[in-house]
Formats: C-alpha cells, sequence, structure tokens
C-alpha cells in the first residue's frame, strides 16, 4: 500500500497524510504524474530542524530524495534489501512497466525474513520429531 503526493504541496500536508495512513513515506509526483522523488520522516524531520516552526510552510519538493532507489516487480527481494542496506533506503518505489506499482519498506523486508526464519524454524522442528520417532 503506497500514498503519492504532489511535489508542490507543504510539508505539513506531507505529514498529515503520512500520520492518517500510517505510512512512513510518501511518493511524490511532479505536475505530470510522473515519479519525482520520495519523502519520509526523515525528509520532514531535516526540515524542521532546517528551518525550525516554519517548515510545515515549505513544500515538499523543497526536501523530498530526488530520483530515489527503485525497484522491479521481477527484482529478487535479497537483491533490493542489499541495495537498500548499500544506500540506507527505507522506502523503495516499485516501478513496473514505468508504472508506480507499490513501495517496499524496510519493515516490508523484516516481515518477509521473520516469516521466512519461522518457517525454517517449523521444518527443522518437523525433521527433529520425526528423527527421534524413528
Amino acid at each position: 500500500d503506497f500514498r503519492l503526493i504532489i511535489e508542490t504541496a507543504t510539508i505539513a500536508a506531507a505529514a498529515a497524510l503520512m500520520v492518517s495512513s500510517r505510512v512512513g513515506a510518501l511518493v511524490v509526483e511532479d505536475s505530470n504524474g510522473s515519479l519525482s522523488g520520495l519523502i519520509s520522516e526523515r525528509e520532514i524531520t531535516a526540515a524542521f530542524a532546517r528551518w525550525g516552526g516554519d517548515a510545515h510552510r515549505h513544500m515538499v519538493h523543497e526536501v523530498m530524495v530526488r530520483r530515489p532507489l527503485v525497484a522491479h516487480p521481477d527484482d529478487a527481494l535479497m537483491h533490493v534489501t542489499a541495495l537498500m542496506t548499500h544506500h540506507r533506503a527505507r522506502h523503495v518505489p516499485i516501478l513496473g512497466e514505468g508504472e508506480l506499482v507499490g513501495i517496499l519498506s524496510i519493515g516490508d523486508v523484516l516481515k518477509s525474513r521473520l516469516d521466512e526464519k519461522i518457517q525454517e524454524n517449523l521444518v527443522l522442528q518437523d525433521i527433529a520429531r520425526l528423527r527421534s520417532a524413528a
């Protein structure tokens, strides 16, 4: 699930949309509806450090990450995870045939890895039970 915001929206509008949508980042579109960047809690925090109480009046395009790291639906999760780690990116837009189809967060990656480890653990427990019963 992802949310979009236009680059001329205020930082206050971006923060409000993140809170109401319970997301940590928004994909930013230009006036043509094309991906122009990404704004996350990190950029909003930096805006308040830079402009203090006036940060909420500034526009998204002033603080967004331009040309964010992107991935494609057929990219292997481990490959995207390695890129996220290397670039210290917590959110990665997913583009399929040039269109935005989703956003991958580090939380999504961690949940996937945890689910994988739980499944591995269950298989190992089953193997141990079979061996002890034999």
